[in-house]
């Protein structure tokens, strides 16, 4: 059925741009892995927050300039010639260099003609499976956002007033307007921010008795700068990109840069609230940050091992971690794939183009000067040889008249002012002598014609004549256009030393690529000693971070079982509560019926065993008795009311 929607007619203009648009994406995806790769070593010492904020700007660049490929590719299917499909309508190319630079992109050969030939007739096929997966990457993110969602309606418990109360306090320390609500929750393991309009922190439950304040403060003021920041939403714009651009490493690679400056943005800001980074630092041993909407398409070398070791090294030497050995690969093997491309596809046209052949007859003109101003009145001598040079090769020219019969070598001598032709035309031979433009020569079958008598050949000889003029016309013509090809061929021969420039410059630029990936080499055998001093030093932490998880446990345990008996014990003092505020009526309304008082207010009294005493004063002996029989049935039990600023039951020792 979806095969069958992309089929539609109205839909192929935008299945062609859709396809192409992610086809270029994968190329402005090595461009922008150079660009992240020059933003994090050019920025090594920079800000997190900077840092952050450049990378945020490459990404959204990234998604424009997709954007506006798209809006490209769709206009170009619209217009007469469309380069994927190799067509040409309406036309035909103008200029012999045109001709040139359209055989060349167009030949059948090319492997880039034969991808761009697939590409272009599977347009409806890849689209499919982009929106395939497409949807299956929204339904997940659709999943995340309902199991937000339903973190934040199930399964919470509110927090003491102590607590809530600090969230509010450190809140407005870091001038947040809206208000932040903090609960318990069991259905979470480590803290977490849910909600954009109203945020509310879930924590596990028992995590603010198992922790330290301070740590637990710090914690907090963490998940607090999350919110300051407004992250949801930026997280949920990188989302979008991950889930359009599931297939391009580079964005997966720029979207977990962008997770990872966020966290360390988070930790500044923790830190320059609380002023301790040791307190900080020790609660990250303890809980370690994973996000709801963590990349699940990182790059391995994007995926460390060792992150919570990097914080930790960020916090205590307050330097940003360099690249690694892998991404620093990644960023050199795509500037190479750039310049090989764009070496690749950049088109050569031809020194020559050569010019479709037509079965005409061929006439050859060789100049070459004579001689002699004059002829000789009884035979013309033959013109000497002409000098070592090469000939001039016009281009074929048009047919004459039928019945002339072209030889098949006539030669045409000129000198400055005299010209000798030989022809042959309609059986005889002809060797004329002109000079300056009369005839003052003639051979005709080898016979010298007197030049007294050439007079009288002027009707026979001004066809012939005719079309020696016409040859010349026409050898001029092709000489012209023999000068414009050259010319040609020249700008040609220019553009090819400029390219053969270009690629020697890139050539050095490669070399130079070698030797910084030998470095990077170098530099990545240094880093893994240094890797290996870390991860023993991250063995030792998670050995004190295992312990005092199993620590903790037991406290949690512990205050599991004081809950439960706090539990017990509020229960039993609610029930008393309230049976002593049933015993405690009914004893005020005896009094008011015994006349002994007339209302609630400003009530005083206790009841013992021994004695009554209303509003200060003793009652009889009778009332005593019959209200003792009444309230005090265990020994020893009294009841009082704003006695001595006390009210309830006791038993007197």
């Amino acid at each position: 059925m979806i095969m069958n929607i992309f089929h539609l007619p109205l839909s192929q203009k935008l299945i062609q741009a859709l396809s192409w648009t992610l086809l270029h994406s994968l190329w402005q995806g090595l461009v922008l892995a150079v660009l992240t790769g020059g933003v994090l070593l050019t920025m090594r010492k920079a800000r997190p927050a900077l840092r952050y904020n450049v990378l945020a700007v490459l990404l959204v660049g990234f998604m424009v300039v997709s954007a506006g490929t798209f809006w490209l590719e769709y206009r170009q299917t619209s217009d007469s010639f469309i380069l994927h499909s190799y067509k040409v309508e309406g036309g035909s190319v103008q200029s012999s260099q045109q001709a040139a630079v359209a055989a060349l992109w167009l030949d059948p050969e090319r492997p880039l003609t034969l991808l761009m030939d697939f590409c272009t007739r599977h347009a409806s096929l890849i689209v499919a499976i982009w929106f395939v997966v497409f949807l299956f990457k929204s339904l997940q993110a659709a999943t995340g956002l309902y199991y937000i969602h339903r973190l934040r309606h199930h399964s919470i418990h509110p927090v003491s007033e102590a607590w809530a109360e600090r969230v509010a306090n450190l809140a407005r320390t870091l001038k947040l307007r809206m208000p932040v609500l903090l609960a318990e929750s069991d259905l979470v393991t480590v803290p977490l921010v849910a909600g954009v309009v109203r945020p509310m922190i879930l924590v596990p439950a028992g995590f603010l008795t198992n922790l330290p304040y301070q740590q637990v403060e710090a914690i907090l003021l963490h998940e607090l700068a999350h919110i300051h920041r407004k992250d949801y939403l930026v997280n949920l714009f990188q989302s979008l990109a991950e889930n359009i651009y599931f297939f391009n490493p580079a964005v997966l690679w720029l979207s977990y840069l962008l997770r990872e400056e966020r966290e360390h943005c988070c930790d500044d800001l923790a830190i320059g609230v609380t002023q301790n980074k040791t307190s900080f630092v020790e609660a990250l041993v303890q809980f370690q940050e994973y996000k709801l909407a963590h990349p699940a398409h990182s790059l391995a070398f994007a995926g460390r091992r060792n992150h919570l070791l990097d914080r930790i090294k960020r916090i205590i030497y307050n330097n940003n971690k360099p690249l690694e050995a892998m991404e620093k690969v990644f960023v050199t093997a795509s500037l190479l794939t750039i310049v090989v491309l764009s070496v690749a596809f950049s088109p050569t046209p031809p020194t020559q183009v050569p010019q479709p052949e037509t079965p005409k007859p061929v006439v050859r003109l060789v100049v070459a000067p004579s001689p002699s101003l004059a002829p000789s009145p009884v035979s013309i001598p033959s013109p000497p040889p002409a000098p070592a040079a090469a000939p001039v090769v016009v281009p074929p020219l048009p047919p004459v008249a039928p019945d002339t019969i072209l030889p098949q070598k006539t030669g045409i001598h000129m000198g400055k002012v005299l010209s000798t032709y030989h022809m042959s035309v309609n059986g005889k031979r002809y060797e004329i002598v002109e000079q300056n433009g009369k005839i003052t020569g003639l051979k005709i079958d080898g016979t010298t014609i007197p030049e007294s008598q050439i007079e009288s050949y002027q009707s026979e000889l001004a066809p012939v004549m005719a079309e020696v003029r016409e040859h010349q016309k026409q050898a001029e013509i092709h000489r012209a256009q023999a000068e414009v090809h050259r010319q040609e061929a020249e700008v040609h021969r220019k553009q090819a030393e400029e390219h053969r420039k270009q690629a020697d410059v890139m050539r050095q630029e490669a070399a130079a690529m070698r030797e910084q990936a030998q470095k990077n080499r170098r530099e990545a055998q240094s880093l893994q000693a240094s890797q290996a001093e870390a991860r023993a030093h991250a063995d030792e932490a998670r050995r004190h971070a295992d312990e005092a998880r199993r620590e903790a446990e037991v406290h949690r345990q512990q205050a599991e079982v004081h809950r439960r008996e706090a539990e017990e014990h509020r229960k039993k003092a609610e029930a008393q509560r309230a049976e002593y505020e049933k015993m405690q009526g009914e004893f005020i309304n005896d009094l008011i019926q015994e006349g002994v008082i007339q209302s609630k207010s400003n009530l005083s009294y206790r009841l013992s065993s021994e004695e009554l005493v209303v509003n200060g004063k003793k009652q009889s002996d009778a009332l005593h008795q019959k209200m003792k029989n009444k309230y005090l049935k265990e020994l020893g039990l009294e009841m009082f009311h704003n006695w001595q600023g006390k009210s309830g039951i006791m038993y007197s020792r």
